[in-house]
């Protein structure tokens, strides 16, 4: 410890304790940005290939519900929605990634599966403005 001591300078020190706040900034601003509003709904989106098949309202949503979604092939995804989460409950997939996501609901989050080109993205929508978003590839 001493001669951890004898190689730092007090100006070292301060600059450690300011490097180290600092890395917190980020964690601090995508919580910001990511809370939900009283006004806004958590809707769940299911993007396959590109496109939108489904949108689940998850705000509110008090029952259990399973449905399969369908793609090439003998592909195929199990999804659940219990209260107010969704999760991909079973797969054909090789390695299992989306099923190892496990539960969602929390607007920003998302679960994948690659081999079946699956999206499902939480997003919280306020139900007094809605905006269009323009993507561009």
């Amino acid at each position: 410890m001493r001669k951890v001591l004898r190689v730092l300078k007090p100006f070292d020190i301060v600059i450690i304790a300011l490097l180290i706040t600092i890395s917190f900034i980020p964690l601090t601003v995508f919580s910001m940005t990511q809370s939900t509003a009283a006004g806004d709904e958590v809707v769940a989106v299911i993007i396959q290939d590109g496109e939108v098949i489904r949108e689940i309202t998850l705000t509110g949503h008090e029952k259990n519900e399973q449905f399969i979604i369908k793609g090439r092939g003998d592909q195929y995804n199990l999804m659940e929605v219990d209260n107010e989460q969704i999760r991909i409950k079973e797969d054909n997939s090789p390695d299992q990634v989306g099923v190892k996501m496990g539960w969602k609901g929390q607007p920003g989050e998302t679960i994948i599966c690659l081999p079946h080109k699956l999206l499902i993205e939480i997003q919280a929508k306020n139900s007094e403005n809605v905006e269009e978003e323009i993507i561009s590839y």
